[in-house]
């Protein structure tokens, strides 16, 4: 199309959304019409009053026939995305669970480097590389400070009113695991880095990656987003030849396994990965999910296994 064509001709080719909205019975009847199986009428009918329709037909993605979102495949029953999705909703918050064990301990490392540079270390721009990503973290914490109503915060400026900012033992607990990301990436000093590291037997680099991933799982879960079969666009940071299973995981995957490895690498050096990997076996063998979708290898087990007890 020419360049001076008239702007009503290019909004003319413009596709626009007339679909009116369909109520829960139109709902059941176009699933029905598409090919899906719906036995339970009133459970049906329950549960799309409770799950919205199109949450619910991001779940059964998978069961359409040869990629039509128009045809499903024969046989696929309404309860077989429930179960799907019911099982999305478990692993999220089993991840949730890991997550927050391991953003307690990364919290535990930075306190530790006030061992050596005093109680509001975070505060020292001569600590840190950017200075505009430090303001921005300081900010962060002080709108925290502001909105969270925290007890501990209250507590210390009820005593104190100098400086002005509390103690990084408090501080931390206002802050998320992306921006403790931030943080271990802003260190300035590589021996800082190598320190919050060491924990978890790998190179800081390593963690870097691990922690920008988790932050990536973290925010979707939190959102309550499907993460079963997602694609994600995962940060990679290869570690020494003693962790190949580590950089594969990091580098040659694009789905939640490589997460759930990773989860699991950092609960075994926190004494936590038992509990974390019988509840991801069991919920495998409870949902029977197809978990080549989940970017699991066919000998996935042998990996866990060598993770867990190498």
């Amino acid at each position: 199309m020419s360049s001076n064509a008239p702007m009503h001709d290019l909004f003319e080719q413009r596709n626009i959304y007339l679909n009116p909205p369909a109520n829960v019975d139109e709902q059941i009847k176009i699933l029905r019409e598409r090919g899906m199986v719906v036995d339970d009428y009133p459970f049906a009918k329950d549960f799309l009053e409770e799950v919205y329709f199109h949450r619910f037909l991001s779940y059964s993605v998978p069961f359409f026939h040869n990629g039509d979102s128009r045809r499903y495949q024969l046989g696929t029953k309404f309860n077989d995305i429930v179960k799907v999705y019911e099982f999305d909703s478990q692993l999220r918050q089993l991840i949730l669970g890991a997550i927050e064990k391991i953003e307690i301990s990364v919290r535990t490392q930075f306190i530790n480097l006030s061992w050596k540079y005093g109680s509001h270390f975070y505060l020292n721009h001569k600590l840190f590389r950017d200075h505009r990503l430090l303001n921005d973290s300081i900010e962060r914490i002080q709108y925290q400070i502001k909105a969270g109503h925290d007890l501990l915060v209250s507590e210390y400026y009820h005593r104190y009113n100098d400086p002005d900012m509390p103690p990084v033992w408090i501080a931390v607990e206002l802050t998320s695991i992306g921006q403790l990301s931030k943080w271990l990436m802003n260190l300035k000093n590589i021996d800082d880095k190598e320190a919050v590291a060491k924990r978890y037997d790998i190179h800081y680099s390593v963690l870097q990656a691990i922690l920008d991933n988790l932050t990536i799982i973290r925010n979707h879960s939190a959102h309550h987003t499907r993460i079963w079969n997602r694609h994600f666009s995962f940060e990679c940071s290869a570690s020494s030849d003693r962790h190949q299973l580590l950089n594969h995981a990091l580098c040659d995957g694009s789905r939640i396994y490589s997460v759930l490895f990773l989860i699991t690498y950092v609960l075994k050096t926190l004494g936590f990965e038992q509990p974390f990997y019988k509840r991801l076996l069991n919920l495998i063998q409870i949902y029977e999910i197809p978990i080549a979708a989940m970017g699991f290898p066919e000998n996935w087990q042998d990996n866990f296994v060598r993770i867990i007890h190498g």
